[in-house]
Order: structure tokens, then sequence, then C-alpha cells
């Protein structure tokens, strides 16, 4: 199970999960459990950014870890320590012509990308 983020589109700006081959959105009419699109639903996919990001949390708590054992240079260090991880934006274009453009990290859309290519 991954989440995922609507950005834009045909459906509603806000969470969803991505599971199992299908991804579910949360819409007006279907706020739970949402509405389940199957991957073999989707036409295209095309990458529209992709960057690096670091995760926040734990940029702080090693930061503060490297402050209190080293001082300013530990604070430094720590805080580079801190996981980055790639997240994609990228329109999803269904069969039916309505389009999604969607946040994932790396790894989910690697995924999804490999499902809708077989």
């Amino acid at each position: 199970m991954a989440n995922i983020t609507v950005l834009a589109g045909d459906f509603l700006q806000g969470d969803g999960v991505y599971r199992d081959g299908s991804l579910t959105l949360r819409t007006t009419l279907h706020p739970w459990p949402g509405l389940t699109l199957p991957l073999s639903s989707i036409k295209t996919l095309e990458v529209a950014n992709e960057e690096s990001i670091s995760n926040i949390k734990d940029a702080i708590g090693y930061g503060v870890a490297g402050a209190m054992l080293l001082g300013p240079i530990g604070a430094i260090a720590g805080f580079m320590l801190a996981g980055h991880e790639t997240e994609v934006t990228f329109l999803a274009t269904l069969k039916d012509r309505r389009r999604l453009l969607i946040a994932a990290d790396s790894d989910t859309y690697q995924e999804i990308s490999r499902r809708v290519a077989c």
C-alpha cells in the first residue's frame, strides 16, 4: 500500500492509495472507502516532474542528535544524513479520456508504470 496525492484533473484533489494494481481515490460521491480505478483503465502515463525531497522529520532528529554529540558541526552532519527520496509527478490518461495529475514516490511510480506497460 502506497500513498499518492491527486493534484489536478477530472477527480477531486486529495489523498489516495495505490494497492495491488488499483488506485483508490476519494471523491464527493465516494468519500469512503473511495473510488477504485484498476490500472487496466489507464491508457498512458507521462512524467511531468521528478524531484528529490528531504525527509524533514529525519533531518530534524539527526540534526538535534548530532548537535548534542558534536555541537554545531554535528548538527550540520546530522542534517545531511537525513534520507532523501524522489517524488514523481505524472499525468495518467484513462481510456475514457479522464485525466489525473498524481504525485507519488519514485518506487510507487515505477510499480504503476511497470503494470500499465504490461
